[in-house]
């Protein structure tokens, strides 16, 4: 159904008005989950200190060292998992994190973590050495426009940029690799998730609210929004590509998407779903592949999953929020996705 922003498809792919046809959907022998493989490597329930995992609220990776970093939501902790996923440290307020919400490991090896702040502390941008030990504090007051702003998920760009989603926030931020301020960023949107350009008249818009945000290798930058069930993709210019997903609750849809992760040796994003206790697996046209998941309490299963991340083998990584625990698993399937296609990516960026 073409409107003013672009055109939509049936499977929920949006691109600029005038583009090529549309990707076609996979065959049906390849849809859903007919040759989807996956299976629990391990589960993680304990910490360092070998006390339960409480509310695990965000997981991200050092591929370098292959360690996986998950916050722990009741004690505001963060744990470290070494290679085996054995846990093999923890940061916390010794290390100047009291409230963390996410994080990510910079090329140096430093730890940026985006915290929310305490009554006696401020919503930041803090940063810690290789050793842990803390090294600059960027408080949001000191961003232009940064009041009432509560840091929450956070990718950092080949260019060395910063980008930072605000809690219930409608706009991104964005920094230079020296911490200067550089924009907001905010995605228009129709009454149905539209992407609406700002040259576009007659178009009643408003500011998505955005949940994660991740940067690819080259440069693209992917923004997710629960509100709207659509992954919002832009070149490293800032120019809109396309966007994909469609809000339901039956499969290949969208509930409400919590994060995302890139897989670009699998030419595929991950998507998990809080609501529908899911992972779905979306190939780089925007075309639904599979899921896997569903509510449950054994192995295999989520109850209401709030976070994903990949390991460096690839290995597909959950926070299962009210579970108390994250999985780790294996997902293969037969079939290898096809390359981003012009049409929708762009040849030249020059």
């Amino acid at each position: 159904e073409p409107d003013a922003a672009g055109t939509r498809t049936g499977d929920g792919v949006e691109r600029p008005a005038g583009g090529a046809p549309e990707p076609a959907s996979p065959p049906d022998d390849e849809a859903g989950d007919s040759g989807l493989r996956y299976e629990v490597v391990t589960v993680l329930t304990r910490d360092d200190r070998g006390e339960n995992i409480k509310m695990p609220s965000a997981l991200f990776y050092d591929r370098g060292n292959d360690e996986l970093y998950m916050i722990n939501g009741v004690n505001n902790r963060i744990v470290v998992y070494g290679p085996d996923f054995f846990p093999e440290n923890s940061l916390g307020a010794g290390r100047g994190v009291d409230s963390p919400l996410d994080g990510v490991i910079a090329p140096d090896g430093s730890l940026y973590i985006t915290q929310a702040g305490t009554t006696a502390s401020q919503p930041r941008l803090s940063v810690l050495n290789r050793a842990f030990f803390p090294q600059r504090q960027l408080p949001m007051t000191a961003v232009p426009d940064g009041d009432g702003f509560i840091p929450q998920k956070i990718a950092l760009a080949p260019d060395g940029a910063i980008y930072i989603t605000g809690l219930n926030a409608r706009k991104v931020l964005r920094l230079n690799a020296d911490f200067s301020f550089r924009d907001w960023i905010t995605v228009s949107v129709d009454r149905r998730g539209g992407y609406v350009y700002a040259d576009t008249e007659g178009e009643a818009a408003k500011n998505a609210l955005i949940r994660d945000v991740q940067v690819d290798l080259q440069g693209n930058v992917y923004l997710l929004s629960e509100e709207t069930s659509k992954v919002y993709i832009f070149n490293r210019r800032g120019h809109f590509l396309f966007s994909f997903g469609t809000k339901g609750g039956s499969e290949g849809k969208m509930s409400r998407p919590r994060a995302l992760a890139v897989d670009e040796k699998r030419r595929c994003f991950f998507v998990v779903d809080y609501m529908r206790h899911t992972v779905l697996i979306f190939d780089f046209t925007g075309a639904f592949r599979y899921e896997f998941g569903g509510r449950g309490w054994g192995a295999e299963w989520f109850n209401y999953p709030v976070d994903i991340t990949l390991g460096r083998d690839g290995q597909v990584i959950v926070a299962d929020f009210f579970n108390q625990r994250c999985q780790v698993f294996d997902v293969v399937w037969p079939e290898r996705f096809p390359e981003r296609p012009d049409d929708l990516w762009g040849k030249d960026l020059e």
